[in-house]
């Protein structure tokens, strides 16, 4: 019963982390722009042209499409008591902070979404602690739906930005 709270709740977690990314990425580019060309200018010449364009409106579409996803596999892990997809999925997000964890120690300053990673920290370590108890994924499986999970969430989100970038066009049009 435990587990499948643990799995009922990662959207929320998964939205707690991502809210603090809507609501400050934007400006948080804006006011480090320089110095990110400054310290990371091959990175920034890549990613800085397209971060700029994303309007927060445009960044919480991504967001949702990415939440609905979660909530899908969740919701699907619990009613089939097959939890192979949800725990690739659970993989990639715990990759994700922990990524977060390092850009922020190579940064050394705030980024949008520190504060929200080491608040879920603790609920990604102790699920997979969990996970680890109930024996429900042999470790082949582990490996293997944490590589499937991880390809997808890189997947999804180049996907995610893609649309981002369509939808901010749209946007733009309309606007005009």
């Amino acid at each position: 019963m435990e587990l499948k709270i643990l799995v009922l709740i990662f959207p929320i977690i998964f939205m707690i982390h991502d809210f603090e990314e809507i609501i400050f990425f934007k400006k948080w580019i804006l006011r480090n722009e320089n110095e990110l060309t400054r310290r990371f200018p091959k990175i920034a010449n890549k990613f800085l042209p397209h971060f700029k364009n994303i309007s927060t409106s445009s960044f919480a579409l991504g967001v949702a499409e990415e939440f609905l996803i979660v909530s899908i596999i969740s919701v699907f892990a619990i009613m089939n008591e097959d939890f192979k997809l949800w725990y690739g999925i659970f993989i990639g997000f715990f990759i994700h902070i922990i990524i977060h964890i390092i850009q922020w120690i190579i940064y050394r300053k705030y980024i949008p979404s520190i504060v929200t990673s080491f608040l879920v920290l603790p609920y990604c370590f102790y699920t997979l602690e969990k996970l680890n108890e109930s024996k429900l994924l042999e470790l082949s499986d582990k490996i293997l739906w944490g590589v499937i999970g991880f390809v997808i969430v890189i997947l999804n989100l180049l996907l995610v930005h893609k649309l981002i970038a369509k939808f901010e066009k749209m946007q733009q049009i309309k606007d005009q």
